[in-house]
């Protein structure tokens, strides 16, 4: 007579609790929040925790080589730069050894597309919109700052810390997101240089007679909103100044945000927040070679998207062994059975293992569909079975436990 492998008579549970911070592992800057449950196969599961990245800064200087003789492109570094337009030195504001144009200081009011809403899983460092604006000098009436000696230049991001990364994004407060600013392919950073006199003279500009330079913000600039946090809340990023630039102590510029921007946070929920999975007593005598298998008993997740288009992805970790990426889950400490492990299968395939993470591209991540967000609450089919691992089989229990992560791409 037989003996039977220990049916799985779990009363599991499959909990979504997202994690307020990233673990050790995920803060090298692919984290993301998890979203899924865990599956367990046998008796006396130990219930599972649901485990759930902005961007690093250099300055980029840019010689704008078309107002300077070759023999003066060392002086003339700006990050990117304030345009400089030869022009009639006309009546204006004195400071110190400055003195602003009669125009004051130009104004760019930059319009982004509302409202935005942002896949839960796109990486840090995503652009979720984007706007431009043109200022366009007169001569007759410059705008922006001459000094007649040497002068500081001070950028300034009015909504918080300073810039960071290769293209100088700056934060703007602690919502999650941050902006970047960009004229003639350079970026401007938040941060202070020193402007020697000859940067205003008028050799260094293409009208040269009886003119003087004038360093305006200018004259297009683009400004990107930046995805720089993992977890970013359903929020409104704010209308006003967002950036300023001076030239000893005067007024070159404003870059303003004109309208608010309301940002959606874009997800799915797990609708399944207890998954038992009972895989029966199987008699050893039903298994035949190495990998053969038991029945497979059918076993859904279930998802809503509703609201939500997105593709959505899966991985399954075994949690017994988080580094197994083979297609048979371990058996728990306390299964008494040998030779056996667990499958789950999808579409009548096994599925392989792989690290708890919802990074897009995660090892062993599986796409399983793609949600428009229009009556997308979906029921996801798998199955489990007993494998056979080993030519030698002893009989008793075989439980394992496994997790799985939804991303959303």
């Amino acid at each position: 007579m037989a003996t039977a492998i220990a049916a799985a008579r779990a009363s599991a549970s499959c909990r979504c609790r997202p994690r307020a911070e990233p673990t050790a592992r995920e803060s090298a800057g692919n984290a993301r929040e998890r979203n899924g449950g865990a599956l367990f196969f046998g008796d006396a599961p130990t219930p599972m925790r649901v485990l759930l990245q902005p961007v690093t800064a250099r300055n980029l200087m840019k010689l704008f080589s078309r107002f300077f003789p070759s023999t003066e492109l060392v002086s003339k570094l700006l990050i990117p730069v304030l345009m400089l337009i030869g022009a009639t030195l006309l009546p204006g504001l004195a400071h110190a050894q400055c003195t602003q144009g009669s125009g004051g200081a130009p104004s760019l009011m930059i319009s982004v597309p509302s409202p935005i809403t942002i896949p839960r899983d796109a990486p840090v460092g995503t652009v979720i919109g984007q706007g431009t604006a043109t200022v366009t000098f007169n001569t007759a009436s410059p705008f922006g700052v001459y000094c007649s000696a040497a002068a500081t230049l001070v950028y300034t991001n009015l909504q918080g810390a300073s810039s960071s990364g290769t293209s100088n994004v700056m934060p703007i407060g602690s919502t999650g997101i941050g902006y970047s600013l960009q004229a003639s392919g350079s970026y401007y950073s938040a941060g202070t240089i020193s402007l020697p006199a000859t940067f205003f003279q008028p050799s260094a500009c293409s009208q040269t007679a009886g003119g003087k330079c004038y360093a305006y913000l200018g004259p297009t600039i683009t400004m990107r909103l930046i995805k720089l946090s993992p977890l970013v809340s359903s929020q409104t990023i704010p209308s006003g100044q967002y950036f300023t630039a001076t030239v000893g102590g005067l007024s070159a510029g404003t870059v303003s945000l004109a309208n608010a921007v309301n940002i959606t946070n874009q997800t799915c929920t797990v609708t399944t927040p207890s998954i038992s999975v009972s895989l029966g007593s199987v008699p050893i005598n039903q298994f035949g070679a190495v990998g053969s298998g038991s029945t497979t008993i059918p076993f859904q997740i279930g998802l809503n998207c509703s609201g939500v288009a997105t593709s959505y992805y899966i991985t399954f970790t075994d949690s017994n062994n988080p580094g197994n990426n083979t297609n048979s889950l371990s058996l728990t400490s306390d299964s008494s059975a040998t030779g056996v492990g667990i499958q789950i299968l999808n579409g009548g395939n096994p599925v392989s293992y792989g690290p708890d993470s919802s990074v897009a591209g995660n090892l062993n991540q599986i796409f399983l569909g793609t949600s428009t967000g229009t009556g997308s609450v979906v029921t996801l089919p798998f199955g489990g079975r007993y494998v056979k691992t080993n030519g030698t089989m002893t009989p008793g229990s075989a439980n394992g436990v496994a997790t799985f992560t939804m991303s959303y791409q």
